[in-house]
């Protein structure tokens, strides 16, 4: 298996699991209210539990996004850079820079989830590094699509609209 299809698997992955991850946060969250408003006794996880899906449904979206170079993205290179040389090497820098600070994202917080392991949530019991783990486990995928993208021939970018 190839890295670009090891990515693309990876990306197609983590997109089905935020997509699971949205759906079981709206689903938790409808419950939390009508629990709270309506029958008077919220669960006892009402806040923890959806916080933590978000927390790991938000970083799981972002590397189906890093693998289709939508996140953060403003489309303002081909605007402000006429050269489809110089935008290409620019494009190689900025992957080159996101594949560093992503790999450092990920060193920072695989350390605070093992820091925290020991810890754990006040509802739910749960180790508190769990919040944490996606940290690592997230910007390492990202990471990998970084790699992804700087093996693979310099992209062609749109040209400049007259």
């Amino acid at each position: 298996m190839g890295l670009a299809t090891l990515a693309r698997f990876v990306s197609r992955l983590s997109l089905a699991l935020a997509g699971i991850g949205a759906a079981m946060l709206a689903a938790l969250v409808a419950y939390s209210v009508f629990m709270r408003w309506v029958v008077g006794a919220p669960p006892h996880w009402a806040e923890e539990l959806p916080q933590l899906v978000l927390v790991w449904t938000a970083l799981l979206a972002g590397i189906a996004c890093t693998h289709k170079r939508s996140h953060l993205n403003a489309g303002l290179l081909p605007l402000l850079v006429t050269a489809p040389s110089l935008r290409r090497v620019i494009t190689r820098m900025t992957d080159l820079l996101l594949l560093v600070m992503l790999l450092i994202l990920a060193k920072a917080g695989w350390d605070l989830a093992w820091l925290t392991m020991s810890q754990t949530t006040t509802a739910l019991q749960l180790p508190a590094g769990l919040v944490y783990l996606s940290v690592p486990v997230c910007c390492g995928a990202m990471a990998l699509m970084q790699c992804g993208h700087l093996l693979a021939p310099a992209p062609v970018t749109e040209e400049r609209a007259s």
